[in-house]
């Protein structure tokens, strides 16, 4: 590995994406318009379950605007779920399977037009028993979503060699259930498609909210019969992806069909309503936990059974059920040492909007599990949980550490930064002060979440391909223009990769233009997912930073009649060490790479470009960190606000602190909806009654506290020592909450399992608890 000199790399460079952002100049797909432009319309299914008896379209094809209106007669069009042999219809054919699923699209005009006229078809529909909850739906009760394939779908057992022994000789035993409900990521703007047919060349643009350009294509290639060459992909600015936007849907099927077949410009724009119905959901998951430890709270052996529910279609390579499940399973010793695990994954198919993967998959999840465990452990002893993670936790001479799941993780802080954020939290003075409040009846808690984020996975939501791609040109002026295959959707990869890239070729991160989403000039690359951009796109910049190096310093030897050896780029300009009268501005190199190539040394080709590809060398690097929250519970009316909140996070060599810790406050803000508000609700009908911001509540600026951030850094054994860290803040924030709950109301002996925590259930236990004669 070529060491770096940190000049750029480490330094908090403000977002240049910010400059367009704040002043509104930013273009998202509602903004493309052309003449002549068609905006669909979809009819979609207002019944969980039922059978499509007729569509009767006339009616809606005889309003004004209106250019037509198809069904799946008309687009016969089919996703593939080969593992899950069943083929999704992008409209809805003999039966609709979720409330929003789509059955018919409108094209017309305007919006308004095709939304009138969609209200204009008319769908007869013969209702079904609705399957909406995943014990009953394991057993095809009330009956099977897909009639040719059972709703259990997925299982799978795993259990450690000497499992069954280490747990019976335990002295003590525990059983815990743990939910997480229904979520979503609500995104700023709404998913979206517009679709240009170009008949002078016969191809296809289509402009996408997407976190994969290069994986959108491939899939719209497969499902139009086209070659990948006459396709273009472009994603223009992404207003929050998180996953959901990563995912491939039945809507950008029909509207690039619709392209090809009318010859006209189709723009499709979702609104909310659409967004709750069929955006992908989360979570929705329950691990049934028996768990062996000794005398000490060190935690011997830990069963997990785990149920998601699936909703009624799986999405295109990533059922966010099984991704939710075995995540969390995977990583459900996080960075504790516990030796002997059994897991048991069951996921269902149920007649809800499909579940699909939201920041952190089950990251999450497996940290409720694992923190909630430890939690009742120390509960059971009679200890102080923060001991019982002493107890328990990873020692730094571990590394490399083979998971009982299998896992292996590098290099990690998971003890110092368990001691940081408690000294930043100053444990002792806080339990002072909450012996004092519940004395005057207050309650306050304290929350911890120790937790490792796996990054840089091979296969992620963002699609299997492995490595990534960065391609740079220095131009004849000494500027760089880089392109990469990544899929950003607001992280700030257009800052980050020209820090990487300035520091590797002697220049300043605004002499690098970094180009992304868009097929015709982004080399191939995996995308944006599963935090595997700073790792992955990171090392590929470096490796295509040396490539370039490597030739500016072989044409600077050449031109400055020195050793290569000697050739140190720095400040925009090539020197000779310990000579520094003795230099060439980069700009004058690039003149002659591509102007006066009579210049060039024998065998040099004129130009200065490479294209680099770049797979890690193992796996998976692991993040980690602890998170630390302080509350306060008011029993009177259920209501937690919290006091105070901290961060201490490892995510190796950092690229820009600024960037990295604005990731860390939106995950930690999105993790306080996760915790307190956002619960996406069906009731018995399999409607769901959580369509609006009205009911589908999320955190505002009101809710988030000030957020102290601390670093440590544990470099990775990947270039640049990178890990990922988009989905960690995500990741600890609900447990910590939930533990600091658990933690205020002990007195009531109340141990939060459950997520989202609400005002309702706070005043039920606290009820229950003084009904039994517990706390007054």
């Amino acid at each position: 590995m070529e060491p770096m000199l940190p000049r750029w790399v480490g330094a908090r460079v403000t977002r240049v994406e910010d400059v367009r952002l704040l002043r509104g100049q930013g273009r998202y797909v509602d903004d493309l318009n052309a003449p002549g432009m068609l905006v669909a319309a979809f009819v979609r299914s207002p019944h969980a379950a039922a059978r499509i008896g007729g569509i009767d379209t006339a009616d809606a094809s005889t309003m004004p605007g209106v250019h037509a209106v198809w069904t799946a007669a008309d687009c016969p069009l089919r996703i593939p779920h080969t593992a899950q042999h069943l083929e999704q219809p992008v409209l809805a054919t003999d039966q609709v399977r979720y409330v929003g699923e789509p059955v018919a699209v409108v094209f017309a005009e305007d919006r308004y037009q095709a939304e009138d006229a969609a209200e204009r078809v008319t769908v007869t529909y013969a209702p079904l028993p609705p399957v909406l909850e995943a014990h009953a739906a394991a057993a095809d009760d009330p009956g099977r979503v897909h009639a040719a394939v059972p709703n259990r779908f997925y299982a799978r057992q795993t259990t450690t060699d000497g499992f069954e022994a280490a747990y019976g000789a335990a002295p003590h035993h525990l059983r815990l259930t743990f939910r997480t409900r229904r979520q979503t990521g609500v995104t700023l703007e709404p998913r979206a498609c517009v679709a240009w047919p170009d008949p002078a060349g016969d191809r296809l643009t289509v402009y996408v909210t997407h976190q994969s350009p290069h994986g959108v294509r491939s899939q719209l290639a497969q499902l139009l019969g086209w070659p990948e060459h006459r396709i273009r992909v472009v994603v223009p600015e992404v207003g929050g992806g998180f996953g959901i936007k990563a995912m491939f849907y039945p809507e950008y099927a029909v509207v690039a069909e619709a392209a090809r077949r009318l010859g006209r410009p189709v723009k499709w724009v979702s609104d909310r309503t659409e967004a709750f119905w069929s955006d992908a959901h989360a979570r929705d998951a329950e691990h049934i936990v028996d768990v062996a430890f000794d005398d000490s709270g060190r935690i011997l052996a830990v069963r997990d059974e785990v149920w998601g529910d699936q909703g009624a279609w799986p999405f295109w390579g990533f059922p966010g059920a099984v991704g939710e499940a075995t995540w969390a399973t995977d990583m459900l010793t996080g960075p504790y040492r516990i030796e002997h695990v059994a897991l048991n994954i069951t996921c269902v198919y149920t007649n809800k909007a499909p579940l699909g993967p939201y920041r952190g998959v089950g990251g999450p999840i497996g940290a409720q599990v694992q923190e909630g465990i430890v939690e009742a452990v120390a509960r059971a002893l009679g200890k102080d949980p923060i001991d019982v993670r002493r107890v328990n936790l990873i020692p730094p001479d571990a590394f490399p550490y083979k998971t009982a799941t299998g896992q292996v993780y590098d290099a990690g802080s998971y003890g110092p930064s368990l001691e940081r954020a408690l000294a930043l939290i100053d444990v002792e003075r806080f339990r002072r002060d909450q012996a004092r409040a519940r004395a005057a009846g207050r309650y306050l808690g304290l929350g911890v979440c120790v937790f490792v984020e796996p990054s840089a996975f091979a296969e992620s939501e963002a699609g299997s391909i492995p490595y990534e791609t960065v391609s740079l040109r220095m131009e004849p002026t000494g500027t760089v223009t880089a392109a990469c295959g990544l899929g950003p959707t607001g992280q700030g990869h257009e800052t980050t990769l020209a820090q990487v890239i300035a520091d590797m070729v002697g220049l300043k991160p605004s002499d690098v233009t970094v180009l992304h989403g868009d097929t015709d000039s982004a080399p191939l690359g995996g995308g944006t997912g599963g935090s595997r951009s700073a790792t992955i796109g990171g090392g590929a910049a470096i490796r295509a930073g040396q490539a370039l190096k490597a030739k500016l310093v072989r044409l600077a030897a050449h031109v400055l009649e020195a050793a290569a050896e000697d050739i140190v780029l720095a400040a925009g300009q090539a020197t000779v060490a310990g000579v520094p009268g003795r230099a060439v501005p980069l700009a004058e190199l690039a003149r002659i790479a591509y102007h006066d190539v009579a210049k060039l040394p024998p065998g040099m080709e004129p130009g200065l470009e490479v294209l680099v590809r770049y797979q890690p060398p193992g796996a998976a690097t692991y993040s980690n960190g602890t998170h630390a929250a302080l509350v306060e519970v008011d029993i009177a009316t259920g209501l937690v606000r919290v006091l105070d909140y901290v961060v201490v996070n490892d995510c190796g060599v950092l690229i820009n602190p600024l960037v990295v810790e604005g990731q860390i406050h939106g995950g930690v803000a999105q993790g306080l909806g996760s915790a307190w508000l956002e619960r996406l609700t069906y009731d018995q009908a399999g409607q769901l009654l959580t369509t609006s911001l009205m009911d589908y509540l999320l955190p505002t600026a009101l809710d988030v506290p000030r957020i102290r951030v601390e670093h440590i850094q544990t470099p990775s054994p990947s270039e640049g020592g990178f890990k990922g860290m988009g989905e960690g803040s995500l990741i600890g924030t609900p447990a910590a909450l939930a533990n600091a709950v658990s933690d205020a109301l002990a007195p009531f002996g109340v141990l939060v399992t459950e997520l989202p925590i609400t005002p309702d259930q706070i005043l039920a236990w606290v009820d229950a608890a003084k009904a039994a004669g517990g706390a007054a």
